[in-house]
């Protein structure tokens, strides 16, 4: 199959470099030349040949290093796409592909009642003239440092003390705003709050190869469920059903298939239930099951990543534990997801850690996939000496009481 993109950039604030990338792709660890395309005079084209259809989609690699990312998606079919930038919503996407007609229709009908009020709020709460209106002092100071932190140059103290005031920001919505800015974001609230039923119902009527898509999404949310505040899982949780009704062999041999699959298990993850076996490389370098690695022992499997700022301070205190327990049958088997090896060693190096760890180098054995990671940055499982699962906590001290009375149970 090949796909035609041909783009127009309204906006040159962000530059002239787009990323045209299938869904899921995560740049910080797999960043490949044809993934980047440069715009001349306004315009950008670039093709995709595919073996099936498959969700593209396409931003600016600016917003993309800022957090703060617009992004179009279409479905690369035998089609051509049209694709027009903006600077401050989402791009225009016009497919004659299809699969991507079927998908504009339903678009069509979430801009008039969701997107575009939305819009008018977004602008209205992220105008930088009136930022200070909307959002507290102290919060935008925090958010202006936390995104300029360079790591491997600024005391530790510092980059932690600057981490743990944007941790609490981010997990106390109502500390963000002013009066003014709450008011609009309870607004904002109001209108998507009938986002996700209103998928589930069009999905269910118009199956699609794009609801595919959709019901990975909802397993992805349901295991990271608790990230989310005042989190509904029974708007997402009927996507499970429906697929295993109606959508299981809906475009058979389409790789979402595996990938639903594949999210489904590690959906499953959870205390009480037994871990999986997947493939990693060693120390040596030799592919091997994560089986052989923890056989026998209390593990603790520690996803983590140079990049991963929450990752690697859950790590670090981590470190007493092991410490304690390390020879009384406790074990830590690291895997780092990283683009460069270099950088696992340069983080292993600041932060002292006293175990060795595995590289998951461009997403190899696709570990994050099969654990349920995807694109967060790590997990923790703890395993008890026969596989089973006996927290997925990242917190040190919630995991050595659980440690220590396994190490005793024989």
């Amino acid at each position: 199959m090949k796909c035609h993109v041909e783009g127009t950039l309204e906006t040159e604030a962000w530059g002239d470099e787009i990323i045209i990338c299938e869904v899921g792709t995560d740049l910080r660890v797999v960043d490949e030349p044809r993934f980047h395309v440069k715009a001349k005079d306004g315009r950008f084209a670039y093709d995709i040949e595919t073996d099936f259809p498959r969700l593209y989609e396409v931003f600016f690699l600016k917003q993309h290093e800022t957090g703060r990312v617009f992004t179009g998606k279409f479905i690369a079919e035998n089609c051509n796409v049209d694709v027009t930038m903006y600077k401050d919503k989402r791009p225009r996407i016009v497919t004659s592909g299809e699969e991507g007609r079927k998908h504009a229709v339903k678009d069509s009908i979430e801009d008039v009642r969701f997107w575009n009020p939305v819009e008018v709020i977004d602008n209205q709460i992220d105008d930088e003239s009136h930022r200070a209106e909307f959002y507290k002092a102290d919060f935008i100071s925090t958010v202006t440092k936390a995104r300029s932190l360079n790591v491997d140059s600024l005391p530790q103290t510092y980059v932690d003390s600057i981490r743990q005031v944007y941790d609490y920001y981010m997990q106390n919505e109502r500390a963000r705003y002013t009066d003014a800015g709450w008011q609009l974001k309870q607004r904002r609230d109001s209108i998507t709050a009938d986002l996700v039923p209103f998928r589930f119902a069009y999905d269910a009527e118009h199956p699609m190869l794009w609801t595919l898509y959709d019901v990975l999404d909802a397993i992805r949310v349901l295991k990271r469920a608790h990230i989310y505040v005042k989190f509904n899982p029974s708007q997402w949780e009927p996507y499970l059903t429906l697929y295993h009704d109606k959508l299981i062999n809906y475009y058979p041999g389409h790789p979402i298939h595996e990938q639903i699959a594949t999210a489904e298990t590690a959906y499953r993850l959870q205390p009480g239930k037994p871990y999986i076996d997947y493939t990693v490389r060693n120390t040596d370098g030799q592919l091997v099951p994560i089986s052989t690695l923890t056989k026998g022992k209390v593990a603790l499997i520690d996803l983590w990543a140079s990049w991963c700022g929450p990752c690697r301070r859950h790590s670090i205190a981590m470190i007493p534990v092991y410490e304690k327990y390390k020879d009384k049958g406790f074990t830590v088997i690291a895997i780092a997801r990283e683009q460069k090896a270099e950088a696992m060693k340069k983080a292993m190096e600041r932060d002292g850690y006293p175990w060795p760890s595995l590289l998951e180098l461009n997403d190899e054995n696709k570990v994050w996939r099969k654990n349920g990671a995807d694109n967060g940055g790590g997990a923790m499982f703890l395993i008890d000496r026969d596989g089973t699962i006996l927290s997925t906590s990242t917190d040190a001290e919630e995991l050595e009481p659980l440690i220590k009375a396994a190490i005793e149970r024989e």
